[in-house]
């Protein structure tokens, strides 16, 4: 039985460590049971209890008769779950009460930003998602994405905007944003959902659409705010 759950357990880190890549993207089938018992070396019961245990986590949905799915949540999970965040209600509080600013404020913000961005701007962006791919630890990811943001507030050109986003951000860095492993690696799969999410931000931005980009920030605090939740 020892033996039994010793080769369970390797095949779902294996399979874990297969969706952390990125090869499988959210809302993407994932390989079948067959193929991912040749993959693994294991027999497709243990591959079926292995994705039981990753289906508990909430990182793939199995669906009768079309196969298995990784989550679309599966991003904010293993991002939460490697960087060891744990949301005291002091803390759960200090966050969603930032969130809230920043719901109030940064959709304005970025649509302002989009009215006639500056060839430095663009630059800067298209910059900003580039380290985003390359940043190795979880505590320098979370200052790029918040470091992303502010370049918009930079570009709407009002200093008292940029003052109160900073006090926001040191609110959140004061708590190593509630992260308990700050020096965690980050999953390529949490790099490339949040590489695509900022993204939208800035092509609606690039594109002149003011009122894209205000749905965009929107959306990305909304889902910030959800995966919070998890």
């Amino acid at each position: 039985m020892t033996s039994e759950n010793g080769v369970t357990n390797r095949v779902y880190n294996e399979i874990r460590d297969l969706l952390r890549s990125g090869a499988v993207l959210p809302g993407e089938r994932i390989p079948n049971e067959r193929k991912l018992a040749e993959i693994n070396g294991a027999s497709r019961m243990r591959v079926r209890d292995a994705l039981l245990m990753l289906q508990r986590e909430g990182l793939v949905e199995r669906k009768i008769g079309s196969g298995t799915y990784l989550s679309e949540r599966a991003p904010q999970i293993i991002e939460l779950s490697e960087a060891a965040v744990k949301m005291s209600a002091e803390r759960s509080h200090d966050f969603h009460e930032t969130l809230e600013a920043r719901l109030l404020i940064e959709p304005a913000v970025a649509a302002r930003a989009a009215e006639a961005p500056t060839a430095q701007f663009v630059s800067d962006l298209d910059q900003a998602l580039e380290r985003l791919l390359e940043v190795p630890t979880w505590l320098e990811f979370k200052e790029e994405i918040y470091g992303f943001s502010r370049l918009y507030y930079v570009e709407a050109g009002n200093e008292f905007l940029c003052w109160t986003f900073d006090q926001i951000v040191s609110a959140r860095r004061a708590n190593k944003f509630d992260g308990g492993s700050d020096q965690a690696p980050v999953a390529n799969l949490v790099k490339k959902h949040f590489h695509d999410r900022l993204s939208k931000i800035a092509e609606a931005i690039k594109s002149e659409n003011s009122e894209q980009a205000k749905s965009e920030v929107e959306s990305f605090l909304v889902g910030m705010a959800a995966s919070s939740a998890l």
